[in-house]
């Protein structure tokens, strides 16, 4: 952390001196966005700062308590440290601002959080990662793949989240992607919810692995929070969910989760509703809090691939008549995710210890008899076998034709070009790990509301189609 380039400061303040008066404007920023402490740190942490046009600096702000705050404006620094102990009106988190000031009316400003806070390392390597502490600054290693291949990172970025301000302060430290997460606005006690993608680049911008960040008060090692079905140990919820009920229109739209086209390893977004009113998609957010759209992209020999899939993990693939209508255009996998009894794929979407569940883990399962009765705005069913019982989303698809979400039924896998907002009765599609022997097809869970006849373990789907997923122990 102590860099010091006392030069850079001291020459943006000579050259701006040089400068006239005319439309001048004033730059400062921090090397990196926050500093974090261990619970009994109390070693100072120097961060670097660059300014342009400015020549005079002073801290503007601190967090209550944090008294140990030096400013060298001449070798562009400022040195924090942590309070040895904290009063009850004191703050454990904050940010510093810096501010600065030039001649010709020249302004700005910079904010550093520093916080005294848990600190999470992912031990284990895999594509998704489940946050579920509050007030953590958590590291990943972006210098490698879930397989362990080598990556040549040289810088991390967010490339979506949802809700905005979900990753917070996200920098490359020592090779690993660092970053905090907090509390929720309305509920401070609990977690700050959502998901997210993070990606590594190298020395050219190229992006080289993504990462799905899942943020929820949710532990899968927890018993209460699995279920066993045909010798499998399965989540009780959607990979991505926020949440697993249907007691409000609120609870229904958190436990949809996230979509996948089958054998890819990145997730998409939700609906924007519960009740698929527009067919449209839940905002997307960058690092910078700014909603961005990702258009999809018809297979084709150059953007069906694998390749194109890993650089653009937020665009979604639909497939066409020439490509099986599978988001590959011709190398065509069936072992893209992981099969029964084999090692885990590298491109399967589980956290590190879980995999995309098989067709055999759904197999025999029948709706309750309660859940039949309840009326269509629940948008779920409970699933049973041998006295376990689950909660599974009606939570339709995304079609393979153009990315949008349908919740209708409608024999075989055609969407037949159905409006959404037109989508009822509603169905239930979850992928399976299991590919078809035939026409480029994958396997999916399927039931639909008002059945107790039709639930399958293994209904043949396009694999373009984005689809909830659920995640089973590895064996």
């Amino acid at each position: 952390m102590k860099r010091f380039a006392g030069w850079t400061c001291a020459l943006a303040a000579a050259l701006f001196l040089s400068c006239s008066d005319d439309d001048v404007k004033g730059s400062l920023a921090f090397d990196t966005p926050a500093v974090f402490f261990a619970d009994g740190d109390t070693a100072p942490v120097t961060v670097h700062f660059t300014a342009s046009n400015l020549n005079s600096f002073s801290v503007s702000s601190t967090p209550t308590g944090w008294d140990g705050i030096v400013l060298d404006p001449v070798a562009c620094t400022v040195t924090v440290t942590p309070p040895d102990s904290f009063d009850d009106d004191e703050a454990k988190t904050g940010s510093i601002v810096l501010s600065g000031k030039g001649g010709g009316g020249a302004t700005g400003s910079a904010s550093l959080f520093v916080g005294v806070v848990e600190q999470k390392e992912f031990s284990e390597r895999a594509n998704s990662y489940i946050v579920n502490q509050k007030e953590t600054n958590y590291l990943l290693d972006v210098e490698h793949r879930s397989d362990g291949a080598t990556l040549a990172t040289v810088s991390v970025e967010l490339i979506w989240q949802n809700p905005s301000s979900l990753i917070q302060y996200l920098s490359l430290k020592n090779g690993k992607a660092s970053f905090y997460v907090g509390a929720d606005s309305d509920d401070d006690t609990k977690i700050k919810s959502g998901n997210a993608v993070i990606g590594a680049y190298d020395a050219a911008g190229k992006l080289l692995w993504s990462w799905h960040i899942w943020v929820a008060d949710y532990d899968p090692s927890v018993a209460g929070n699995q279920k066993i079905f045909n010798g499998y140990t399965m989540m009780d919820r959607n990979l991505g969910a926020r949440a697993a009920g249907n007691d409000s229109t609120d609870d229904i739209l958190a436990s949809y989760g996230l979509y996948y086209q089958w054998g890819r390893k990145d997730p998409f977004i939700g609906p924007s509703t519960y009740n698929f009113a527009s067919g449209s998609a839940a905002t997307l957010y960058n690092g910078s809090n700014t909603s961005i759209t990702a258009t999809p992209a018809a297979s084709s020999s150059s953007n069906g691939t694998m390749e194109y899939a890993q650089l653009n993990p937020y665009i979604f693939i639909t497939g066409v008549e020439d490509s099986d209508y599978d988001w590959l255009w011709s190398d065509h996998s069936a072992t893209l995710w992981t099969a029964p009894g084999s090692t885990k794929s590298l491109y399967d979407p589980c956290p590190a210890g879980w995999r995309v569940a098989p067709a055999a883990a759904f197999e025999g399962l029948t709706p309750d008899a309660e859940s039949l009765g309840w009326e269509n705005t629940k948008y779920s069913v409970t699933l049973e076998k041998e006295g376990v019982s689950s909660l599974f989303m009606g939570a339709g698809r995304r079609t393979y034709l153009d990315g949008k979400f349908q919740n209708v039924y409608v024999a075989g896998y055609d969407p037949k070009g159905t409006r959404a907002d037109e989508a009822q009765p509603w169905i239930g599609l979850y992928w399976t790990a299991d590919a078809q022997t035939s026409d480029n097809l994958s396997s999916a869970l399927y039931f639909r509301y008002g059945s107790s006849e039709e639930v399958q373990n293994a209904y043949a789907l396009r694999r373009s189609t984005g689809l909830p997923v659920r995640c089973v122990k590895s064996e």
